[in-house]
């Protein structure tokens, strides 16, 4: 079967602003490699890392939720 993903779907409010920003800066420090599938929306493999992205959504006042998904390979 396929690899064990992890997606993290989340919304940062946009006032104020500096919160918005400083939540970006913070992301950042985790150095999770880049999956983005839209701008609000991580993917990850590691689950440590899906768990403190949601963690950090929460501490800058947003909403967050967190999946385990399971990515299968096509049938040829």
């Amino acid at each position: 079967m396929g690899n064990k993903l992890y997606i993290v779907d989340y919304d940062i409010p946009v006032s104020p602003a500096r919160c918005r920003v400083q939540f970006y800066r913070d992301l950042e420090k985790l150095n999770i490699q880049k999956q983005y599938s839209t701008l609000s929306v991580i993917r990850t493999e590691e689950e440590y890392l899906a768990k403190a992205v949601y963690l950090l959504v929460v501490a800058h006042g947003g909403n967050a939720h967190v999946y385990r998904a399971t990515e299968i390979d096509p049938v040829l």
